[in-house]
């Protein structure tokens, strides 16, 4: 009798674990301390760096970080000397550190110079091999010293992260001419930093297959880059983005007053390109306008066309917000949303597009109602917070402020209150402003770590 009792108790508990969530809260860690030097003295502007998070020491060499409890592999990055790792072992609750800057100065990977760094995942096989005439080290080949010599954790994120200039200071580090990597959100092309240029080239690629396994062939690309040959660059939409941007024009010059010309729309293009100039697509054309409305929107359509406006543009308060509101947008047309948004709605509709693409019919297939319902509609929310996401990283590599795009959406959120009592979104084709403003607060933290990267790097 007692054991079955016991046996009943041991189910509730169970059951109430499963209610619960199972598993329990992982415990935090609240460090305060110092970095000194091997002399004592404080270091000054120091980056304490665990788990992407980034405390930074004040005149007094003091920090503060939370992160979780257990061990960890913490780095310590301070200007004019070459990265700490540390091995730290954190209890829960606070505790109290003195830590250690590294009393030498900044190193260089030595040895032969390399032609490529190839950040690919190891699951995502390549056609490279010891036949190609160029020299190169993946990930695994390359990441240890990417720690040592300039306190990169994940090498293939910090590409995606650093500016242009620190990317330059990367390849002078690790002594390599050029970094490749395939960016996620645009699987079938090659991202290839130069380090001479400062720029960033979008090639696409193929896929083949080799030994019964799917490779992406890039080995003759980076041959002919290797030659010096021109690359087949993604200056220009493609396929059903193009069909589509025919259509853009026309339906919104018949549907808003745009003004194309003069000194605010010049100031749009001058930050926008220096936006467009870090994105995955630096090479695509791309058209900006000023609509004369009372809207309060934004619109990115296939093309590369961008709108904003008027009421909003003017509510702006400095070059910073509106790089934000352009870095969203460019966002949207980078990953190719509009085309990725209605892949996603019925066969029919899939099957109507390509058909009336592949015969060049416009007949075949009303693009203007798909033009119609981003407009009406934007895109799924999904699509709107990745374009939070990557615009924030585009404004951090751009050189503007990324708390901007905070600064930003508190606007929106103080706007749907004044025009609707904060009973619905400022704009229908958004997700809720109060998710967005959460989402964005939550990558902060990565950005300031890639920010205070970015200038260790570059002062290295």
């Amino acid at each position: 009798m007692h054991t079955r009792k016991y046996n009943w108790l041991i189910l509730v508990f169970l059951a109430l674990l499963v209610i619960s969530g199972c598993s329990p809260a992982p415990k935090v860690s609240q460090i305060s301390g110092t970095i000194i030097t091997p002399t004592g003295a404080p270091v000054t502007g120091a980056g304490l760096i665990i788990n992407d998070v980034i405390a930074q020491t004040n005149a007094k060499g003091q920090f503060t970080l939370s992160t979780t409890a257990g061990r960890h592999k913490a780095l310590i990055l301070a200007k004019g000397c070459a990265p700490a790792i540390l091995e730290l072992d954190l209890s829960a609750g606070s505790q109290a550190l003195t830590l250690k800057a590294n009393p030498l100065k900044p190193t260089k990977r030595t040895g032969q110079k390399i032609d490529y760094l190839v950040l690919i995942d190891p699951q995502e096989k390549t056609d490279l091999g010891a036949a190609s005439p160029f020299t190169y080290f993946d990930t695994s080949g390359i990441q240890p010293a990417a720690v040592t010599h300039a306190g990169i954790i994940d090498l293939k994120q910090a590409v995606e992260y650093l500016s242009p200039k620190a990317l330059q200071s990367l390849c002078s580090i690790l002594n390599t001419r050029k970094i490749v990597w395939i960016n996620k959100d645009l699987a079938d092309h090659l991202q290839i930093f130069d380090s001479e240029t400062q720029l960033t080239y979008n090639v696409p690629f193929m896929k083949g297959k080799k030994n019964q396994r799917t490779v992406n062939k890039i080995n003759d690309l980076l041959v002919r880059d290797w030659r010096g040959e021109a690359l087949p660059l993604d200056v220009s939409p493609k396929a059903t983005e193009a069909r589509l941007a025919q259509e853009v024009t026309d339906y919104m010059e018949s549907k808003y007053k745009i003004t194309y010309a003069g000194h605010d729309v010049q100031r749009v293009k001058q930050i926008a390109n220096s936006v467009i100039a870090v994105s995955e697509r630096p090479s695509l054309r791309f058209t900006f306008g000023i609509l004369e409305t009372t809207e309060y929107n934004a619109y990115a359509l296939p093309g590369g066309y961008i709108y904003i406006t008027r009421p909003l543009y003017d509510m702006l308060e400095g070059d910073d917000e509106l790089a934000a509101v352009l870095s969203h947008e460019i966002a949207h047309i980078t990953h190719i949303h509009a085309v990725k948004s209605y892949e996603r709605q019925t066969a029919l509709l899939v099957a109507g597009v390509l058909l009336a693409v592949a015969i060049g019919d416009s007949t075949a297939f009303d693009f203007v109602d798909i033009i119609s319902g981003i407009v009406r509609q934007g895109y799924s929310k999904e699509q709107e917070l990745d374009a939070d996401k990557t615009g924030l990283r585009y404004l951090a590599k751009a050189g503007y402020e990324p708390k901007a795009m905070l600064s930003l959406l508190d606007k929106l959120e103080a706007l749907e209150y004044r025009l609707t009592g904060g009973r619905q979104n400022y704009s229908s084709t958004h997700p809720a402003t109060k998710r967005r403003i959460q989402e964005v607060s939550g990558q902060i933290s990565t950005i300031e770590y890639y920010r205070f990267l970015d200038v260790y790097l570059t002062s290295t």
